[in-house]
């Protein structure tokens, strides 16, 4: 039986999604930070529970138009379901997780050759607390991000965007980075890398949970790229968390170049994350 949660719910959904949580992060932080019932914020939540002798799946429907699923099986079944329960006309903006849970939340809401600005299945690396390898940091210093950092790293963020996303030079490309941005900073995860007193590198948990972290924003301007930065970066920051007591990390490495870096760390893989983010040009 698939049925939609309801207030109540929460331990009974975080239950299952900490057990698998190397690929339901997003869903985890979503539902601490908003809750059942949210209709508001654009990363609040429908969830929906299969409920047959115990939890066999839990899926989510962003107000922002994403769609995740974890599951052990019946994926077109749950993804049918789920569908079934939302407005006619609606579609699908971004889909994370396991292949063939996107393979079949794409094919289930009539995706397949819909254009995309991203869709990519990358390799998908765990860190455990006592495996993390630490980075020599003579010389550097991590700190948390400020205002006084918003202009450098809504530049960053640019920069990024149109060199792994393809976005446009534009000036709203530029205005939504600069709001992005700000976002990031006023949630107080994000870190910066600083060499000598300048910043030269910037990480961030894009999901914080009690027992785990995923890693994400991490980013050396290419000027700096190639001196070890970005895992000097991740390495201080998971120290900071592993010592506030978590236990685990995971990330999803966009470059074999940057999966070096992670390696380097500790980070081993573990499987493939997929990535869909709908849009662009047809």
């Amino acid at each position: 039986m698939i049925r939609e949660a309801v207030q109540g719910d929460e331990a009974l959904i975080e239950d299952y999604l900490a057990k698998h949580f190397a690929t339901s992060m997003f869903m985890r932080g979503n539902l601490r930070d908003f809750g059942i019932g949210n209709t508001e914020a654009p990363y609040g939540m429908r969830y929906f529970i299969r409920e047959n002798s115990g939890i066999s799946g839990i899926g989510g429907v962003g107000n922002g138009g994403a769609v995740m699923l974890q599951a052990e099986h019946g994926f077109a079944a749950f993804v049918a379901h789920m569908r079934a329960a939302l407005p006619a006309g609606f579609t699908p903006t971004v889909t994370t997780g396991a292949p063939e849970i996107v393979a079949a939340i794409v094919a289930g809401f009539g995706m397949a050759d819909a254009p995309t600005k991203m869709n990519d299945i990358e390799p998908l690396f765990l860190l455990k607390r006592e495996g993390l390898k630490r980075q020599d940091m003579q010389g550097f210093a991590l700190r948390p991000s400020t205002m006084d950092d918003l202009p450098l790293l809504a530049e960053w963020n640019h920069a990024y965007n149109v060199e792994v996303l393809g976005t446009d030079d534009s000036q709203e490309s530029h205005d939504e980075t600069y709001a992005a941005a700000k976002q990031t900073i006023a949630h107080g995860r994000q870190r910066l890398l600083l060499k000598a007193g300048t910043v030269v590198a910037q990480t961030n948990f894009n999901a914080y949970m009690p027992d785990a972290v995923q890693i994400g924003g991490v980013y050396t301007p290419l000027c700096g790229r190639g001196n070890g930065f970005a895992r000097r970066a991740v390495a201080a920051h998971l120290d900071e968390a592993f010592a506030a007591g978590v236990e685990n990390a995971i990330l999803f490495s966009a470059s074999e170049t940057a999966s070096k870096a992670y390696r380097a760390v500790g980070f081993s893989e573990i499987g493939k994350y997929q990535i869909v983010l709908f849009g662009g040009k047809a």
